[in-house]
């Protein structure tokens, strides 16, 4: 069963008594990944995890560098790994360095998990201009299929199981958090709104991921006043006073020649000058070069997702114009019917958006995109996203055969992976470090190369059982299916 709240910060103490080292698997000729040293005897003292590699910090890379992972599962001492090791002479040690790069964790700041196991939808296709088309049948537009919404229920196997593939595959795909309603407490960081009892398990942070922020049905709503009748009025909305939490709703998400897209653009920027909180803009593929100013001036990140823009209408953000302007930008999935099935796969879309229109977009901006302004969207930036004293160790480490560190980290599949942490907590685990870094079981899930640690433990299920239940899910390792990125 998922443990209490806090329940990860709990295990990372598992830290304190861990070997870590490389699997006596390997070939000998093959150098080991990393080399080990098994924590000291501290004197009832924690003193936590070592890890040396060729660290992306904030300011840049740092070849061979120390970033110290602290019995609670925060982040310590980041610094030279020679003085860190002289620092904290009792930790155990994982010196990878110039071998891996350790990278804070992708932060996908929109997704919708409770419906992000559906594949796409076979009646896809790019020609719709609002989303209220595709929804609700909207300008006499075939809508599609929307996914049933699966909620993780201790006494539901199947549901439990399909939304914990879901979070693995993301954690695969490298990110180790999530944004957006539903999920599965005990694997990945999920951040939405704690509303329900069981949110608190589940919800390690909280932003206001409420979806549309004036309608559900905004084409029907501003009809006459696209016709050039009266301006209509919303009403006030609801919650408005959340002014804690980042708000992150979907905004402008249709063409520029929808006068609905155009028109919630328009009034959620006029929102966002009120300046009493944290604010983002999904989709927003209706913006423009005067809007990115506007989200510039008034600290609006701009959060992206370009397959589910291309998949739906055809068109994603004027790429171009937006880094032109400065706005700050955060990559994300949106979900599967229509979106990237992993963040890894998202960048990869950006990228051909970027070669399609002329724009450059460098490795370095990517990872940006994918890490720091994804927590910054959330208004989450002194929680996680960074590799910073004080944060929490949500931290992946992948192997490194030299060259561009950025790139390493975008471009890293599967067999690449050699741990992700979040928390301080060990889940995925290459064979090429001892499963003693992790106190839980670690099992090897049919065709993903890192061992899952303790997710399955917690469901009290077998790697047969758990690939059952969610044999109709889309796979965690498998993106053949995702939709088409056609810029």
């Amino acid at each position: 069963m998922i443990g209490p709240p806090g329940v990860r910060g709990l295990r990372a103490a598992a830290l304190i008594s861990v070997v870590l080292g490389a699997s006596a698997s390997p070939a000998a000729s093959q150098p080991p990944t990393c080399e080990f040293t098994p924590a000291g005897d501290a004197g009832g003292r924690m003193p936590g995890l070592i890890i040396g590699a060729d660290a992306l910090l904030p300011a840049g890379p740092q070849p061979g560098h120390g970033v110290h992972v602290r019995w609670n599962g925060g982040i310590g001492r980041v610094t030279d790994f020679v003085a860190l090791r002289a620092a904290v002479p009792d930790a155990a040690v994982l010196d990878c360095r110039g071998r891996a790069v350790l990278s804070p964790g992708f932060v996908n700041a929109h997704e919708h998990p409770a419906t992000s196991y559906a594949f796409p939808d076979p009646n896809l296709h790019p020609g719709y201009a609002h989303r209220d088309e595709w929804r609700l049948g909207a300008g006499g537009k075939a809508a599609l299929a929307i996914p049933e919404r699966y909620g993780f229920a201790p006494d539901n196997p199947r549901t439990s199981a399909v939304l914990t593939a879901m979070e693995l595959r993301h954690l695969l795909g490298g990110a180790t958090t999530i944004a957006g309603s539903g999920g599965a407490p005990g694997v990945i960081r999920n951040v939405g709104r704690q509303e329900r009892p069981g949110d608190l398990t589940l919800y390690d942070e909280e932003a206001d991921v409420r979806t549309f922020p004036f309608s559900f049905s905004v084409v029907e709503d501003l009809a006459a006043e696209c016709r050039g009748g009266p301006v209509h009025t919303f009403p006030p909305g609801r919650d408005d006073d959340l002014t804690f939490m980042a708000y992150v709703p979907h905004v402008g998400e249709g063409r520029p020649t929808s006068c609905a897209a155009r028109a919630e653009v328009a009034r959620y920027l006029e929102r966002v000058k009120r300046s009493d909180r944290r604010y983002s803009l999904v989709h927003g593929v209706a913006t423009d070069g005067d809007d990115y100013a506007v989200m510039r001036e008034f600290d609006v990140t701009l959060v992206w997702s370009p397959r589910s823009n291309l998949a739906l209408y055809g068109e994603t953000i004027d790429l171009p114009a937006a880094l032109e302007s400065g706005v700050r930008i955060a990559l994300s999935t949106d979900w599967s019917p229509s979106g990237s099935f992993n963040m890894r796969e998202e960048v990869r879309c950006a990228r051909r958006v970027a070669e399609a229109s002329g724009a450059e977009l460098p490795a370095e901006a990517l990872w940006r995109m994918a890490t720091g302004r994804g927590a910054y969207a959330l208004g989450l930036e002194d929680r996680f996203g960074a590799i910073r004293p004080g944060l929490r160790a949500d931290l992946m480490l992948v192997r490194h055969a030299g060259g561009d560190p950025y790139e390493t980290v975008l471009t890293a599949g599967d067999e690449d992976v050699l741990a992700m942490w979040v928390d301080g907590r060990p889940l995925l685990l290459s064979a090429a470090l001892d499963a003693r870094l992790s106190e839980r079981e670690c099992v090897t899930l049919p065709g993903v190369a890192p061992r899952v640690c303790g997710v399955l433990e917690d469901l009290d299920l077998s790697p047969g059982e758990f690939g059952d239940l969610t044999r109709d899910a889309v796979p965690v390792n498998d993106v053949r299916r995702q939709a088409p990125c056609e810029p």
